[in-house]
């Protein structure tokens, strides 16, 4: 199991990584061009673990300490995460959006417009992963039955269907059709703790798998960029060939990926914050544009320093009273 800890250390950092290269002008960077493409979608690579780690934990499975689990480490953090970005709009302090119609929005009483928010995850970049987890959450025993009947592989085609029909939607309050696309790397995750060959038979030659993925991804996309369906089959793929990587190069503990991976919802829960202050702080006060692959490794390193350094903070100030505001 410690190879899934590291896996989901790299994902994290996978994450945080494509986020930080938003955040700057690649100055046309083929580095940085291909990392974009390889890395976008990588939030499927978090699903799968989600996945994996309910099936191997559901052993004794009990419904209701599972959903109390989950709201104390993920929908109280989410609550109390919410509230800077929340008020920054509720305010007026911020009075634009990439995707909401501000002007209808501002229409809404402060209520609707807060309940909005906490339903959408719209009100910080990576927030509407929380709104299309909890119905996966939800509905976990379904999930539980339909492993124990053996029929997880016959699941997860059938839920591929909507989900490439459909794609991975643009930015809506319609939650609903997330959580159905992201569903089929979940049960993947289930998939391959039910049946580990699926990886273990790549796992001897996962290193020239991974070369051989990233050159033929890239050829393949680099003129023009698959559509949300056609990637969620390669991020799947992915995701198998580097369970496959760790399996084989990162089977033991790793103190530095096992830190991530132990922070891994706190450090998605906060870097948004911290990647919208460099974004700012980068398109409206350098006096000096710092462009290409120097300020994408700046940001990254950054991201990476003020999220974890706000987790040391946060513990030093509430020390074990910080359970209830971060759920660490």
């Amino acid at each position: 199991m410690q190879f899934i800890n590291n896996f989901r250390g790299i994902a994290i950092l996978l994450i945080m990584l494509i986020h930080a290269i938003g955040t700057i002008n690649n100055d046309d960077s083929m580095i940085l061009y291909g990392i974009g493409l390889l890395l976008d979608n990588t939030t499927i690579l978090f699903v799968v673990v989600a996945g994996y780690l309910f099936s191997s934990l559901s052993t004794n499975f009990n419904y209701l300490k599972y959903l109390k689990h989950k709201f104390k480490i993920i929908i109280i953090p989410y609550f109390f995460v919410s509230l800077p970005a929340i008020f920054i709009y509720l305010s007026g302090l911020k009075t634009t959006h990439f995707w909401i119609d501000m002007n209808w929005f501002n229409s809404l009483g402060l209520v609707y417009q807060y309940v909005y928010f906490m339903l959408s995850g719209a009100h910080l970049l990576t927030l509407w992963f929380i709104p299309m987890i909890i119905p996966i959450y939800l509905f976990s025993p379904s999930f539980l039955y339909i492993k124990n009947k053996q029929l997880l592989g016959v699941f997860f085609i059938l839920s591929l269907i909507p989900a490439l029909w459909f794609g991975r939607p643009e930015f809506s309050i319609n939650n609903v059709i997330w959580t159905v696309y992201f569903l089929p790397t979940y049960v993947l995750g289930m998939l391959l703790w039910q049946q580990p060959r699926i990886y273990e038979a790549l796992t001897k030659y996962s290193g020239v798998l991974l070369v051989g993925y990233i050159v033929v991804y890239l050829w393949l996309s680099w003129d023009s960029a698959f559509s949300s369906s056609v990637d969620l089959l390669w991020k799947m793929v992915l995701a198998v060939i580097l369970i496959a990587v760790t399996k084989r190069y990162l089977a033991k503990k790793n103190k530095c990926l096992n830190m991530f991976a132990r922070l891994s919802f706190y450090l998605y829960f906060v870097h948004g914050y911290f990647i919208s202050t460099i974004r700012i702080v980068y398109n409206q006060y350098l006096s000096v544009e710092v462009t290409g692959l120097f300020a994408a490794c700046a940001s990254f390193a950054l991201t990476l320093i003020l999220s974890l350094s706000s987790f040391v903070i946060i513990k030093l100030i509430l020390k074990e009273k910080s359970k209830i505001f971060i759920g660490l």
